[in-house]
């Protein structure tokens, strides 16, 4: 994976050709730091932990919307 530094234009490059293969050695699951600039590179895409975690959040939030919306009918 080629990570390109924002700031400075630096390119990272940790992957591996061997017998002609290209080998992903790297990838930029947390983010990185610039080698040469010390800035922060953020991640591409997010961990399947943290989408897991929204999509939860997400499913009890519209729980409990639905029973609010049940108790607060119920009392009128």
């Amino acid at each position: 994976m080629r990570i390109v530094c924002d700031k400075c234009g630096f390119i990272i490059d940790r992957d591996k050709c061997i017998d002609k293969i290209k080998v992903e050695e790297y990838s930029n699951l947390y983010g990185t730091y610039c080698n040469q600039c010390g800035n922060f590179i953020k991640p591409l895409e997010k961990i399947k932990i943290v989408k897991k975690n929204e999509l939860k959040i997400e499913m009890l939030r519209n729980e409990m919307r639905e029973k609010l919306k049940k108790r607060i009918k119920g009392d009128n």
